[in-house]
């Protein structure tokens, strides 16, 4: 019996020893138990209570996350750019000068069904900004596991590039929730080969677009990986073709309205935002300081470290999809900046996919028991964090400190004063506002609630964007104006004007002005915040050019004198 055993013991472990040999030769993976556990690690799970976990982990950080974004969609006043986007829901149209309608769209549903508070203003983007999470929380889940989709969606969460465009109303809140959309269907599209996500892919490109025009690119992670990854069959179906139709009867509404206003607005975004000169310092200093800003400097070194970990996955068709809907994005935003100054907002669709790289390669290299990556990671997101509750912080307690920038103060009491001038006019009905420009006349609009009596700087013939869609030249002559310059504070405590102004430049335009000006000062912290010059003028005599010269040349002029910028 025991020479039986003995026999059958030798046996197996010929068996074994046969077994891992073969593994070593077949596959260098399955004979490397680290190499397993890391396969484990990043491989979706199979156990009901794990998944439950990081969901319930999930639902609360959203949960958490969405009340105190209410509670700043309550507190705060309006940003000038989110006053601005207001006004195109004050005028509705398929689309605009400088963006796609969607913004104006979304808060044209949101206060019509309620009123025009902040926050119904803001309930939009706030609700995009869950949906975002979810969608990044749902594409990591399905690539990875549930435990780095939470670790993504907390990544999101820290970084000021989603949680400042998840309080203040911009056409970027829709975007990234709609790009996001467009990654989450991709990827089942291609990991499925289920071709109906097609329409959901084509949908949610349309809708990107009519957001803002880099929503074009949402399709392209897909494209990239089914393209490079021979996956060719997937275009041969009736819903690849369809999905192109959708996209582009979703975002007919901007191309009509570009056919009715000479393409103007295709125009801007492209020849003119790339003809606007910037110097060096600002292409690259301060595009630099830009895409920093959003990531702080030592995320962005920390997210280069994980992307060059990553590159030793990209043949993996999961990794290759994520980059793909990456490094495509980063590298026109690169190129770019050898041209122009980028913009605080122009890289944001760089970090959906990047985030959820950062997650898995986090879960990979196992850092959490690691005090030294611990600590890196501590120095890394506590300031992130920091830096996207400041605007809270701000809005809830006086934080004089920031007066010289704090945009989220002090316009109520402008828009205020504005309606007792007018009040205060021979003839109120015969009386209009003006901004010097168009941000501060935005806010105008917005706390005086007198929108379609409000004007910015083409009262004189400068550029304002949509303000000159807004108000046809040749409107309001005869009428009076209270015309508004908002200054701010300097650091010695006195006043510059936000935007250039010389009083004798508007004198043409109108019959007179009075000569006693009234000055407001908006306190924050019981220090100065804002200051408002406001000038009483009677008798709108329109854009003072000559006869003899056209409104172009006249434009031509005032730009010359350096005192009109755009």
């Amino acid at each position: 019996m025991s020479k039986k055993k003995s026999s059958a013991e030798a046996k197996a472990q010929s068996a074994s020893s046969s077994a891992q040999l073969s593994g070593r030769s077949g596959s260098s993976a399955q004979a490397d138990p680290k190499a397993q556990s890391v396969k484990r690690s990043l491989s979706r799970s199979k156990d009901p209570d794990f998944d439950w976990k990081w969901n319930f982990r999930f639902v609360s950080l959203v949960t958490a996350l969405t009340l105190l974004r209410v509670l700043f969609a309550m507190t705060a006043e309006l940003k000038y750019e989110e006053a601005y986007y207001w006004l195109y829901s004050q005028h509705l149209s398929l689309s605009y000068f400088d963006h796609p309608p969607l913004v104006g769209w979304l808060i044209y549903i949101s206060t019509s069904l309620t009123n025009d508070a902040e926050f119904w203003l803001r309930l939009p983007t706030v609700l995009c900004g869950a949906f975002t999470l979810l969608l990044i929380y749902l594409l990591a889940e399905r690539i990875f596991n549930p435990k780095i989709a939470f670790i993504a969606a907390c990544i999101a969460a820290a970084l000021p590039a989603f949680e400042l465009y998840a309080i203040f109303t911009m056409p970027d809140a829709p975007l990234l929730t709609f790009w996001c959309l467009g990654l989450y269907a991709g990827y089942r599209l291609y990991d499925e080969e289920n071709k109906n996500f097609w329409l959901l892919l084509g949908a949610a490109t349309g809708l990107a677009m009519l957001s803002k025009y880099p929503g074009l690119l949402t399709p392209l992670a897909a494209l990239l990986t089914i393209f490079f990854k021979k996956k060719f069959q997937l275009f041969k179906c009736w819903q690849f073709p369809v999905s192109i139709i959708l996209a582009l009867a979703i975002f007919s509404p901007v191309i009509i309205w570009n056919y009715q206003n000479n393409w103007v607005s295709f125009l801007y975004q492209g020849a003119c935002r790339f003809g606007e000169a910037t110097s060096l310092l600002d292409k690259f200093g301060g595009s630099a300081l830009n895409i920093s800003a959003l990531a702080t400097p030592l995320g962005i070194i920390f997210f280069a470290f994980c992307i060059w970990k990553c590159f030793r996955h990209i043949t993996e068709e999961k990794w290759f999809y994520l980059f793909s809907a990456f490094l495509p994005f980063a590298a026109i935003i690169l190129a770019v900046m050898s041209v122009r100054l980028v913009q605080l907002n122009w890289p944001l669709p760089v970090y959906p996919a990047l985030v959820i790289m950062t997650a898995a390669i986090l879960e990979e290299e196992k850092v959490w028991n690691k005090w030294s990556w611990r600590t890196v990671l501590g120095v890394i997101f506590i300031p992130a964090i920091l830096i996207s509750l400041t605007p809270l912080i701000v809005a809830i307690k006086p934080f004089t400190a920031l007066n010289r920038v704090n945009e989220i103060k002090g316009w109520d009491t402008v828009g205020k004063e504005a309606a007792i001038a007018i009040n205060k006019t021979d003839d109120p009905s015969r009386c209009f506002i003006a901004g010097n420009a168009y941000g501060e006349a935005a806010e105008i609009a917005y706390y005086s609630k007198m929108p379609e009596r409000t004007l910015s700087s083409n009262v004189f013939g400068d550029y304002a964007r949509s303000f000159d869609f807004w108000s046809p030249k040749g409107a309001y002559q005869g009428w009076d104006c209270i015309y508004i310059v908002t200054e701010r504070v300097k650091s010695d405590g006195s006043f510059v004007p936000l935007e250039p102004f010389q009083l004798d430049f508007i004198e043409p335009c109108f019959e007179s002005i009075d000569t006693n000006i009234k000055k407001i000062t908006a306190y924050n912290g019981g220090k100065p915040l804002r200051r408002y010059r406001i000038y009483t003028c009677h008798g709108y005599k329109g854009i003072p050019c000559s006869p003899e010269e056209s409104f172009e040349q006249f434009i031509q002029k005032t730009n010359k004198r350096g005192i009109l910028t755009k």
